[in-house]
C-alpha cells in the first residue's frame, strides 16, 4: 500500500505541471486571428465573431491534437481519480 501511495504522491506534481502547460498555455487559440483559428474548430460553429468564443471541448481536443504532453496529464489525472475511488471504497467498506 505504501508503494502505491508513494506513486500517487509522485503523480500529483506531474499532473499539475502537465495540466498547466498543456491546457492553459495552449488555450492561446482564443487570441489567434480568425483565419488561423476557424479551421481548428470541431464543435464550435464557424459563424462565431471572435476566436475567444471557442467551446471548451474544442480547446481540449485541439490541445490533445497539438500537445503530446496533454496525454500525460490525462493519464495521470485518470490515475489520481482511480486511486481516490479505490481508497474511498476501501475506507467505506465495512
Amino acid at each position: 500500500m505504501k508503494k502505491w501511495l508513494g506513486l500517487w504522491i509522485f503523480c500529483i506534481p506531474i499532473f499539475i505541471i502537465s495540466f498547466i502547460y498543456s491546457f492553459f498555455i495552449t488555450s492561446k487559440v482564443a487570441y489567434l486571428p480568425q483565419s488561423e483559428c476557424k479551421p481548428m474548430f470541431i464543435f464550435t460553429p464557424q459563424d462565431v465573431q471572435y476566436c475567444s468564443e471557442i467551446y471548451p471541448i474544442d480547446i481540449f481536443l485541439i490541445t490533445l491534437k497539438t500537445e503530446p504532453l496533454s496525454y500525460i496529464c490525462l493519464i495521470s489525472g485518470l490515475y489520481l481519480i482511480g486511486f481516490i475511488i479505490y481508497l474511498l471504497k476501501k475506507i467505506l467498506k465495512p
